[in-house]
């Protein structure tokens, strides 16, 4: 009796080993062709694999998997848009992304610190058809400069103007919410648009992380003692007290959180030197002698 049980129990087992790998070997009934599949940055073979099943390109995400895995293709997968034209099953669509995108994802990298135009620059020398003058049209419709996060970005050859903008706009705001959301305020920053411009004028006034908080507070406590700014990146500070409206260009994390963390010192003036070092001064007179001594 126990060999019998036994004997139907592998038959069993066996029976559905067979129906799930002609099923998931087979395309799906309601196969979506010409869909365009998009695997984008940073999407793992199991995350692929998920959004696969869940378009109907492929009947199980795990039979998927195991054979890519089988095959020793788990990083050979390229970013980009795959096309599938026909109904294709299992192993036509792993060969498919394999072989590589219909169109693939070009890269553009943004430094910190570039402003709406220089941005529009580098993605018109990756986009044939992007129109550096749309984009900035859209930038200054949406009012989002300084809110365009600097990064690496993987655009489409299809994508637009809005397209980026909507995406440089959406990393900032994933990124500021995630790092920054919970941080209080400065007395003298007291809102969101004044951290991003003091950040911007950062961005053009230090390189390194030190500098830039150095700098923050000393900026910080010339607001604190109603002085203007002053500082040479932004003309306007010059004529006008406190923090200009517009952001002056697109800060990254490191400007940002020296708003929020600034190093508190005795210093109130500061110089970048011939020597490329930043030179700092209590008094207006010792300011004067590091200009002497640094930059003439």
């Amino acid at each position: 009796m126990t060999q019998k049980v036994q004997f139907v129990s592998v038959i069993g087992i066996i029976s559905c080993l067979v129906i799930a790998i002609v099923y998931g070997f087979s395309a799906p009934t309601s196969f979506p062709q010409a869909k365009r599949f998009e695997v984008q940055e940073g999407e793992s073979v199991h995350m692929i694999s998920v959004h696969l099943e869940e378009d109907n390109i492929i009947g199980s995400a795990l039979l998927f998997r195991a054979w890519v895995s089988l095959l020793g293709k788990d990083t050979s997968i390229g970013l980009g848009v795959y096309t599938f034209d026909k109904v294709v099953p299992l192993p036509g669509v792993i060969a498919k992304l394999i072989s590589g995108p219909d169109e693939p994802l070009l890269s553009v990298t943004i430094p910190e610190g570039y402003t709406t135009k220089e941005i529009a620059d580098a993605f018109a020398k990756a986009l044939p058809s992007f129109s550096v003058d749309t984009f900035g049209e859209i930038v200054q419709r949406d009012n989002l400069d300084g809110y365009l996060f600097p990064s690496t970005y993987y655009p489409l050859p299809s994508s637009t103007e809005e397209d980026i903008a909507r995406m440089m706009h959406e990393t900032f705001e994933k990124e500021y919410m995630k790092q920054f959301a919970s941080s209080s305020y400065p007395l003298y920053v007291p809102s969101k648009q004044a951290v991003i411009s003091l950040a911007a004028i950062l961005e053009g006034e230090a390189k390194t992380q030190e500098d830039m908080k150095i700098v923050s507070g000393i900026l910080q406590k010339r607001l604190e003692k109603g002085m203007r700014l002053q500082v040479d990146v932004a003309e306007v500070t010059y004529k006008e007290t406190g923090i200009p409206d517009q952001p002056i260009n697109n800060p990254g994390v490191v400007a940002i959180d020296a708003v929020f963390d600034p190093i508190r010192t005795k210093y109130l003036y500061y110089i970048t030197g011939n020597d490329g070092y930043m030179h700092y001064a209590s008094t207006f007179e010792e300011h004067k002698r590091n200009i002497q001594k640094y930059l003439k």
